[in-house]
């Protein structure tokens, strides 16, 4: 899908045209409205939304990827991000999804492999131009799809895309704040909260405590000693 782009990815795109069995060029509402309609046009029975920048981490990945048949509705990957061509960071996602997981860390929709039937059925929220992801995987989360953990790197995600550079920032954090507030009651948004917060100091102390506890070893050993 290609917004009648002017940097010669419609060009690029022709001279390959045998690659792809459906292509567009016209304009679009943004990012999420193009792949909404890609996702209409989609035959096979998983969806993947990769953007411009944004590329596999070898010419195989999806043969290995799909070695295995999946049960899940939404299958997810690991992923590096790379600025100036250069790696900068290689994130692991959770085994286990979790609302703590979708509240607290955005999730880069290019490692994602969703049920063609689910995508159609729910689409990007395309109103949020920078966060339509993560309210499309929180509904897919709260409507009970199944989700699974795929142990390897899938992309290499372009750490300059609009979803991530700094001057989008305080959008991103807006958008995520409305999107929130549709899917939960503002109570319900304080309760999550609250019992993240309460989270966060549980494995503040598990990590603390033993280090605590090592100190006091080694205070009394010092003591025997002396």
């Amino acid at each position: 899908m290609d917004g009648s782009s002017s940097d010669g990815s419609k060009v690029l795109i022709e001279k390959n045209k045998e690659c792809f069995s459906f292509w567009v060029s016209e304009p679009d509402n943004g990012i999420y409205d193009a792949m909404n309609k890609g996702t209409k046009e989609a035959k096979g029975e998983y969806c993947q939304y990769l953007n411009s920048g944004d590329f596999l981490i070898a010419p195989n990945t999806l043969e290995k990827v799909f070695q295995k048949p999946f049960i899940a509705d939404v299958n997810y990957g690991d992923v590096y991000f790379f600025k100036d061509n250069e790696i900068i960071e290689r994130r692991t996602y959770p085994d286990t999804m979790t609302l703590s997981f979708l509240f607290r860390s955005p999730w880069g929709h290019q490692v994602v492999f969703v049920k063609t039937e689910v995508a159609k059925k729910y689409l990007y929220r395309a109103k949020y131009t920078i966060s339509a992801d993560r309210a499309f995987f929180l509904e897919l989360y709260c409507n009970n799809h199944s989700f699974n953990h795929i142990s390897r790197p899938i992309v290499y995600f372009d750490s300059e895309g609009i979803g991530s550079i700094d001057k989008t920032r305080d959008e991103r954090k807006m958008q995520f704040y409305n999107l929130k507030r549709e899917f939960f009651s503002d109570q319900v948004n304080k309760d999550i909260e609250r019992l993240l917060r309460i989270k966060d100091e549980y494995l503040f102390v598990m990590r603390v405590k033993p280090l605590r506890l090592m100190y006091l070893f080694m205070k009394k050993l010092q003591k025997i000693k002396n």
